[in-house]
């Protein structure tokens, strides 16, 4: 019969091997090594780009404070304590700014090592005193007049650093849209937050412009072709009128054309006689001496008409006809221009 002496001994034996097992298992050997858990990666801090210079423009504090504060959250490992971030907003200083934050360093200040109180210091020095005054203004007239995305952005902007409540956002983002915006956002239902309200603007109003694109487009294509069949019909004057050649003679142009327009075939004024230096530049250019035309002066079409109301008339011609300008000797008595075509 075991008795308790020896059940106590080899419980103790037991508890001594289980231990030895243990130790063991955990103790990696030269037979057979255990792996050791691997270290942690070390993280890598996102580049980015650095904040602006700062030259104690009221207006530029704003962006160059928060912009700070946001390259010390993304880069927290490099700027760990307060006095690398004050040091750091120094080294951005310029101008009047540097000189207040290199004589901080000089007297040793405790704003070195207090990062909040120093931006409240500064904040008394630069920050825009009137920038909540303006913003509030700004807020308070701003209207879509472009885009609907655009005007959501910069109405969210204003909102979050105004500190806008949801409702009021929903109100007043709804009632400064466009008229044809507002019109088909009524149709939409189940809008419960401001971001749903944004995104049905926004598509609506692209949805718009869309449309509105190719109505324009349609309508330009339409009078564009309209406009071609008109300039190409039977009977239109202005695709059967034949091209006339003009001199190159500048000056002569501005004298050509004046001429033409006053001895047309239709008009009924009489004719001014022409000056001897016009009859000699019609000559040097070779154009008609009766009506400055480019063509001789016995296919002269408005001296032919001359002609032709002059024998209805019954009044004797002033001019030769085209026939007889080929046989001078049987002209009609009487003084006539020279012609030298």
């Amino acid at each position: 019969m075991v008795t308790n002496a020896e059940l106590q001994q080899e419980l103790t034996e037991l508890r001594s091997l289980v231990g030895q097992l243990q130790a063991a298992a955990t103790t990696p050997t030269a037979s057979d090594p255990s792996p050791s858990p691997p270290p942690a990666p070390a993280r890598k801090e996102p580049k980015l780009p650095e904040p602006p210079e700062f030259d104690g423009k009221p207006t530029e504090y704003a962006t160059f404070i928060n912009h700070c504060d946001l390259y010390f959250r993304m880069r927290s490992i490099t700027f760990d304590n307060d006095y690398i971030k004050v040091a750091y907003v120094i080294a951005r200083f310029r101008g009047t700014p540097a000189q207040w934050g290199h004589s901080l360093f000089e007297s040793a200040s405790p704003l070195l090592d207090n990062y909040d109180a120093f931006k409240e210091e500064l904040a008394s020095m630069y920050a825009d005193k009137q920038r909540y005054q303006t913003l509030q203004h700004k807020f308070a007239t701003l209207r879509q007049t472009g885009s609907a995305s655009k005007f959501a952005a910069e109405f969210k902007s204003l909102a979050n650093i105004l500190g806008i409540n949801q409702e009021a956002r929903l109100a007043l983002f709804t009632e400064r849209l466009k008229g044809d915006v507002q019109k088909n956002l009524a149709l939409v239902r189940d809008i419960t937050t401001f971001d749903e309200l944004v995104n049905a603007a926004v598509h609506i109003d692209h949805v718009n412009y869309t449309l509105a694109k190719a109505e324009a487009k349609a309508e330009s294509k339409s009078s564009t072709n309209k406009s071609s069949t008109q300039g190409h019909g039977k009977g239109n004057p202005a695709s059967s009128r034949p091209p006339q050649s003009r001199p190159d003679n500048a000056s002569s142009s501005t004298s050509h054309s004046t001429s033409r327009a006053s001895s047309t075939p239709n008009s009924t004024s009489p004719r001014n006689p022409l000056s001897q230096e016009e009859k000699e530049r019609r000559e040097a250019l070779g154009l008609c001496r009766f009506c400055d035309g480019n063509h001789f002066k016995r296919d002269c079409p408005s001296l032919k008409a001359k002609l032709a109301r002059d024998a209805d008339k019954g009044a004797p011609p002033r001019y030769p006809t085209p026939a007889s300008t080929s046989n001078v000797n049987s002209a009609p008595s009487g003084k006539f221009p020279s012609q030298s075509q």
